[in-house]
């Protein structure tokens, strides 16, 4: 069965903390969105929205990892025309540097520290200990999160911050075109993460790279992983970062760890291979033989 291919853009209306490793008292977030935090908040939405006395996260979330594929969703600027998508890629002698998709000779990569300065602020936060009214010892906190405007380089705020990925949906996948906003990410009950869909446009290609839609599960050819990467399903020769996933898992107590030994978003290798797009967003290097 083959499938539709949306591109989907976010326009962020609170900051969003989507949390990784933290730095002693620093909790520090990531520079996109993964495909599982998205699936997430789109579940969410779609059960709130459904009759009945009890919203079906669980039945729902699995239809939708049946009938849908999620990408991993980047930041993305706007250019007066469109929203462009800053994406991150692993370069021998530089690490790791973002570099926008209408990349000119013009426009250089920037290093993941500037991206970091352009893209995040932080947010104090402790807690109270009862019995005092005061700040509980050893809880003085902060968090970064995706500001919801653009730091230029002199520190003043440039424009509006979006997210940009792609969808790819079966003929009988859910009623995704009705969702117009979620909210993804760490503690949107105190109000982050709050996205306001922009764009629903269809497309043929994934970030300029060919896509594969008639295949049992859609491919994506790139030299880039633009998701993190199964470490057993890799060839020989990829560069780059690797990381343990961890998060919240329904009906388990405490944080979970999701996956292990996988291949960080921007990670490299010497030819264009063609990737699979997992139920859970994780990309897995597709066999020769298919």
């Amino acid at each position: 069965m083959s499938w539709s291919l949306f591109r989907w853009t976010w326009l962020l209306e609170a900051p969003l903390y989507v949390g990784t490793s933290p730095a002693g008292s620093l909790n520090r977030c990531r520079l996109y969105l993964t495909a599982r935090a998205f699936w997430g908040a789109v579940t969410a939405d779609l059960a709130q929205r459904q009759a009945g006395a009890f919203p079906e996260y669980e039945s729902l979330g699995r239809i939708l990892q049946e009938r849908a594929r999620f990408t991993y969703f980047y930041p993305a600027e706007p250019d007066g025309k469109s929203w462009r998508v800053w994406l991150p890629r692993f370069e021998t002698s530089k690490g790791l540097v973002w570099r926008r998709e209408d990349n000119t000779a013009n426009r250089k990569d920037i290093d993941e520290r500037t991206m970091r300065m352009r893209l995040l602020g932080t947010r104090p936060s402790t807690a109270i200990d009862p019995s005092s009214d005061t700040a509980a010892e050893g809880s003085l906190r902060e968090t970064e999160c995706m500001n919801t405007c653009w730091r230029e380089r002199d520190g003043n705020s440039g424009g509006a911050v979006a997210l940009s990925g792609y969808v790819f949906l079966r003929q009988d996948a859910p009623g995704l075109d009705a969702v117009q906003n979620i909210a993804a990410g760490g503690d949107t009950r105190y109000g982050l993460g709050r996205l306001r869909r922009i764009e629903w446009t269809p497309v043929s290609d994934v970030f300029r790279c060919v896509t594969r839609l008639a295949d049992t599960e859609p491919s994506v050819e790139s030299k880039f992983l633009l998701a993190h990467a199964q470490g057993e399903t890799v060839p020989a020769g990829l560069r780059g970062q690797r990381e343990a996933l961890a998060g919240w898992d329904y009906g388990k107590p405490g944080v979970q760890r999701i996956a292990g030994s996988l291949w960080a978003p921007g990670s490299m290798v010497d030819t264009v291979l063609p990737w699979t797009i997992s139920p859970t967003g994780l990309w897995q290097a597709k066999p020769p033989s298919e």
